[in-house]
């Protein structure tokens, strides 16, 4: 199903399947002729379409970036979403992890 407007009458319809890919305005009073290939076209959101093609920027030096979860060719940070660590701070909190649970499992059982 996709919606149709005209723009002679002002109307707006669903084109189904069963529906020519071709032809006029459900309006009997209209004569506007409607092609679905060109009312796809035009119901794609051009924004969209620009937003897709965007760069993607490091939040600390604005460099580009691959992904939003990669270390930064320009600073050496590791990107995660809007944020940025320094290696070692991430390597510290794995150790913390880590140590964390060797503790709860030693204890535990």
């Amino acid at each position: 199903m996709l919606k149709i407007h005209c723009p002679q009458c002002k109307r707006s319809f669903l084109w189904t399947d069963e529906m020519p890919i071709q032809d006029k305005c459900p309006n009997p009073d209209c004569r506007w002729q409607y092609d679905v290939h060109d009312e796809l076209k035009k119901n794609l959101n051009p924004q969209e379409k620009h937003e897709a093609h965007k760069k993607m920027l490091c939040p600390l030096c604005q460099q580009e970036i691959a992904s939003r979860l990669c270390v930064c060719p320009g600073c050496h940070y590791i990107v995660a979403g809007k944020r940025t660590f320094r290696k070692s701070s991430l390597f510290l909190a794995v150790c913390l992890v880590l140590i964390m649970l060797s503790l709860i499992f030693k204890y535990s059982g």
